[in-house]
């Protein structure tokens, strides 16, 4: 029994495994390597009510509390945390329509996006405006009912897969502003979407720039309105920072589950290297550390719902914390795996890969450190 959870969640987080091991894992190596991403799998969450469970009921999901979309991170990222990087983007786009939407543009995006039938992307980042996004270029012109976005985004997890993106541009007086894009009936002349990028690790996440050269929007596609486009940014990177941290628990569950098989098995000196005590403080310090960095995104989960006001704080700590322990500790397992630790033979060198762009993906360590100590009153 995990006693920070409940009943129902714990019964949520062993569904989560179940789908996982059943259906991720005989894809890890193929979605390293590109051959699958978010898109093949997608479509199967969303069947067993998985990827809609914080959507609200009336829109087709199950109104579960922000930690189980959590726990399905976690599960995912014990085989791939790609996926989690990837479903971040797609929560991103569920909470800001979720919260600043039109009746309108939630009765049409919500249950798709529950029912994993649309995949979302929120392009945020420019080659000089990344978590300074303040710094950003692109431009929405309004004028005569219409919108046209010009601009060129990077960085765009799901990319490449998404069918509704959420852009971020600046108004004509300089405001910023977030805007619906229908990639799938939008003019292809107008939005040019690059190959995916390729990544040290975290590779199943479609990871694209998009350029938009003047593309026309109708003007109710604006979500909500430019006084609340910094406070949705925000909402939508502490979202995506927790789901990243979660990704980094889950691969260290991984990490600890192959590390202590392998000091079981490995047979040196005369005994099993789990005899050894550098070994075991080693996985002492891999179990301690995950533990505690496992409880920060829980906490900061539970934040999101029941502590709004800690949330931001919450999800700082958390994803700096949990990014630092996979990066640590992951490579501490490549040593318990000795020359096997460093050959694609073992799943350790990808999850090491891995933990080293939880780090930089969605908000970099030092930026969320900056965001702690300003937190605290610094």
């Amino acid at each position: 029994m995990n006693t920070f959870l409940s009943a129902e969640q714990d019964a949520f987080l062993a569904r989560c495994r179940a789908h996982a091991t059943e259906h991720i894992a005989p894809l890890a190596g193929d979605l390293d390597e590109g051959r699958h991403s978010f898109r093949d799998v997608v479509s199967g969450l969303g069947q067993a009510g998985l990827l809609g469970s914080f959507v609200a009921k009336e829109y087709g999901g199950q109104g579960a509390p922000f930690v189980n979309l959590v726990l399905l991170a976690e599960a995912l990222s014990e085989f791939d945390p790609g996926l989690a990087l990837s479903l971040a983007a797609h929560a991103q786009v569920i909470e800001l329509l979720s919260k600043h939407g039109t009746d309108t543009q939630k009765s049409r995006y919500l249950p798709l996006l529950a029912r994993g039938e649309c995949i979302g992307a929120f392009a945020l980042s420019e080659e000089t405006a990344g978590s300074d996004y303040a710094a950003m270029k692109t431009s929405a012109a309004v004028s005569g009912g219409k919108c046209i976005l010009t601009g060129e985004k990077t960085w765009v997890v799901n990319g490449s897969v998404a069918n509704l993106a959420l852009v971020v541009a600046k108004d004509d007086a300089a405001k910023l502003s977030i805007w619906l894009v229908d990639l799938d009936n939008a003019d292809k002349s107008k939005v040019e979407i690059g190959s995916n990028r390729k990544k040290l690790g975290l590779r199943s996440a479609a990871t694209n720039d998009i350029s938009f050269k003047g593309l026309e929007l109708a003007q109710d596609a604006v979500l909500g309105s430019s006084e609340v486009a910094e406070t949705a940014i925000r909402e939508a990177m502490d979202v995506s920072k927790v789901l990243v941290a979660a990704a980094a628990t889950g691969l260290m569950n991984s990490a600890i589950t192959h590390s202590v098989d392998r000091a079981r098995t490995r047979e040196q000196f005369g005994g099993n290297i789990g005899k050894l005590q550098a070994i075991q403080w080693k996985l002492a310090d891999m179990s301690a550390d995950s533990s505690a960095a496992k409880l920060l995104t829980y906490r900061a989960a539970w934040s999101k719902d029941e502590a709004p006001e800690e949330f931001s704080k919450d999800a700082a700590m958390c994803k700096f914390y949990a990014a630092k322990t996979a990066r640590v500790h992951s490579a501490e397992a490549v040593q318990i795996f000795g020359s096997l630790g460093v050959s694609d033979d073992e799943p350790i060198e990808k999850l090491y890969r891995d933990a080293k762009v939880t780090e930089i993906a969605e908000g970099t360590s030092e930026i969320q450190k900056n965001i702690i100590a300003k937190e605290v009153g610094v």
